[in-house]
């Protein structure tokens, strides 16, 4: 199944031709067992297809596809659902910035927004205070593909990923992870939880609701680890 027809592919090719680095889509899939109590995989081929499609239209963009057992790399940085995409730059090893699900509808801007952010064409400026942050967290964006508002959340916690590497940013499309979103009580999206690495003792679960602007996510991630924080003396 084509996602992209010929006219469009030709606009994808013209929205990629700034790429300034290599760009590698690491497409994470199942073993296909199903864990009671945990979401089934995903549009695992879907995503792989369509991420295929758009690496056609750029020669600075390439798809890697992996399985999630007995990668150990995944485990360490928490993936779990599958198909989980994960954007960086080529020869680097990085896995925090990540959409789990299939980047259809308005996502599928997410998906192009992001291969230019890592892809050195949009500056990652006036994010000094995310810089400064050291605890480890992770910040779980909720969104639907129908959801108009949803991309500019999402790339606001991937511009803080990819300006510090304590910071794990991951999309996941509620409709494709129903148990985990209910897990987390998401009623509407785009819905952020700002929450701690495994390992990041102290640190006080937040939230944004909303496609909310840069600094109310800045003030939830500095609320989320000020009790992580040695006190000033």
């Amino acid at each position: 199944m084509a996602f992209l027809d010929a006219e469009l592919k030709e606009q994808v090719r013209q929205v990629l031709s700034p790429l300034q680095e290599e760009v590698e889509l690491v497409v994470y899939r199942g073993s296909g067992l199903i864990v009671p109590g945990r979401d089934q995989p995903g549009e695992e081929r879907a995503m792989l297809e369509l991420a295929r499609e758009v690496a056609e239209t750029s020669d600075k963009v390439s798809v890697v596809e992996r399985y999630l057992a007995g990668d150990e790399a995944a485990a360490e940085a928490g993936i779990t659902l599958t198909p989980t995409t994960v954007f960086r730059r080529k020869g680097s090893d990085s896995l925090n910035v990540r959409f789990a699900g299939l980047m259809s509808g308005y996502e599928f801007s997410t998906m192009l927004e992001t291969i230019l952010l890592v892809g050195g064409v949009h500056e990652l400026e006036g994010l000094d205070e995310v810089r400064a942050i050291g605890v480890p967290l992770r910040l779980r964006t909720f969104v639907t593909p129908t959801c108009p508002y949803c991309p500019r959340a999402v790339i606001t916690a991937f511009r803080f990923a990819l300006s510090n590497p304590s910071i794990t940013a991951e999309a996941i499309e509620a409709n494709e992870f129903p148990t985990l979103s209910s897990n987390y009580g998401i009623s509407g999206v785009p819905d952020t939880v700002v929450e701690g690495r495994p390992g990041a003792a102290g640190v006080k679960p937040t939230r944004v609701l909303g496609a909310q602007p840069e600094p109310v996510f800045v003030g939830a991630l500095k609320e989320a680890v000020e009790q992580a924080l040695p006190a000033a003396s």
